[in-house]
């Protein structure tokens, strides 16, 4: 927008700061012959300037009055501006800058979709996946975008008329359920209003959703993801409020299923079978290698393992310590994870780590800085280092007779297992192996695990038929 006539009279009214963000409500001119002038909301951030216009036009001597006087003609105008500085412009403000995320066009995200009362499903669903990629939090955007899809082909369902058309298309949802990248994904646009959502729609998806093989444990976090969207705990309000709220255990209110977590977790035997297996092709040895590393890392998951760093290494204890990507933003005080390097590891670093012993650990992220700016691109290419993997390993659990759908997932699930179930390890002991919180248990305060302990524990979980060709060395050979 270009506004002209420097020199005219720039009162301002309204003001409000936020660190380095500061709003003022001021008239100013378009050309400088006109006798009324536009009001904005002024945004300034980092010396630059954005102008909101307010809808409102004043006159030289009737801003004068408005500005310095309380006149009864002026309180409505007032309390209107009052309401959108202080309901809608600070709270979309403050949002950002807590995040140390603010930027003109995010601002305008959010003014778009606080101030359009006519904003569909799709826009918050759209606003809040984008918000959560400005925020680096890729993989909540990406449970955001997979519910978003199934919400997207429950919609275009319901609008196919005939019966053997709607069959067509849960098999078809059945075939492609699982691709998600690539010229295969089925890509679904339709429109959701907010007030289509009753408790009679969720039924109705929910049907639909088990028809197409998506399980109760995935409905139910799709269904929260929706109910979290409809909360809008960004904005102003609920997008659905009152008795038009369709969650709830009331009668006549959608249920969300809570759904069973599924047994991951492979008994030691099979772990030591995955170590022991041979094979010839590249491919197929690393999914082994890295899965093995994973379960004796304390159960770490992919994305901690891709990240590793050889300056995660602790010569002096002979540990890796590291902390868990998941919890870096979630608490002030530093929740680090230490791992005894076992004679696997170390195998399997030689095997399958970068030579130089400099940088990454393993090579899946050379040439990507461990920077905030590039979360995304680091992220991508974890998921896309992973397919392979998770392929290779169901192709090893066929050749073993192990569980059809292993996955590098299965491996904390099976480190916490183990420990707790078989080596009866103390529940405080195993938390804090994994990295889970124990600030709720008073007890956990005078648990210290020293580095001698930790690895009397990891050494309980090798092959004890299985001789290993390097010991207690901290750095691969």
């Amino acid at each position: 927008m270009s506004l002209v006539n420097n020199n005219s009279k720039q009162t301002t009214i309204f003001r409000y700061k936020n660190r380095n963000i500061a709003v003022h409500l001021m008239r100013k001119y378009r050309n400088a012959d006109d006798e009324m002038a536009h009001t904005y909301w002024r945004i300034t951030y980092n010396r630059k300037h954005k102008y909101y216009s307010s809808g409102f036009m004043f006159s030289e001597s009737d801003w004068d009055d408005f500005v310095n006087r309380d006149l009864k003609k002026h309180k409505t105008i007032k309390q209107t501006l009052d309401r959108f500085l202080t309901s809608t412009l600070k709270p979309a403000i403050d949002s950002l800058a807590e995040k140390n995320n603010f930027s003109f066009d995010a601002l305008d995200n959010l003014l778009i979709v606080a101030t359009n009362p006519s904003v569909t499903l799709n826009d918050a669903f759209e606003y809040r996946i984008e918000s959560l990629k400005n925020d680096y939090k890729i993989g909540n955007a990406s449970i955001y975008k997979s519910a978003y899809s199934a919400l997207m082909r429950f919609k275009h369902y319901m609008l196919i008329k005939k019966r053997e058309y709607k069959k067509a298309f849960i098999t078809q949802c059945i075939e492609k359920k699982n691709i998600n990248v690539g010229k295969n994904v089925l890509i679904i646009n339709e429109k959701i209003d907010f007030d289509e959502i009753t408790p009679q729609f969720l039924n109705e998806c929910e049907k639909f959703w088990v028809e197409c093989g998506i399980s109760y444990a995935t409905i139910g976090m799709y269904m929260r993801t929706l109910r979290a969207v409809i909360n809008n705990s960004e904005g102003e309000e609920p997008y659905i409020t009152g008795i038009k709220y369709p969650f709830g255990i009331k009668r006549g209110k959608y249920v969300i299923p809570e759904g069973g977590r599924r047994d991951i977790a492979l008994p030691i035997e099979d772990i030591w079978k995955i170590e022991n297996y041979e094979t010839n092709n590249p491919v197929m040895a690393t999914a082994r290698d890295i899965f093995v590393f994973m379960f004796y890392c304390n159960g770490l998951n992919f994305g901690d393992l891709c990240r590793l760093r050889y300056d995660n290494i602790d010569a002096s204890n002979n540990e890796i310590v590291f902390q868990r990507k998941k919890t870096l933003r979630k608490t002030s005080k530093p929740t680090f994870i230490y791992v005894p390097i076992l004679p696997p590891m170390i195998e399997i670093i030689n095997r399958q780590g970068n030579k130089n012993q400099d940088g990454y650990i393993f090579p899946f992220l050379n040439g990507i800085e461990p920077t905030e700016s590039n979360e995304r691109k680091i992220t991508n290419e974890i998921r896309l280092r992973l397919d392979p993997i998770n392929s290779s390993l169901k192709v090893i659990a066929n050749e073993l007779g192990l569980d059809p759908e292993l996955s590098t997932s299965y491996t904390r699930n099976s480190y916490i297992t183990h420990l707790t179930s078989e080596l009866l390890v103390n529940p405080i002991v195993v938390r804090k192996m994994v990295g889970h919180s124990t600030r709720k248990d008073v007890t956990a305060g005078y648990v210290n695990l020293t580095a001698k302990k930790r690895r009397e524990i990891n050494m309980q979980l090798l092959n004890p038929e299985k001789r290993y060709t390097t010991i207690n060395s901290v750095r691969a050979i």
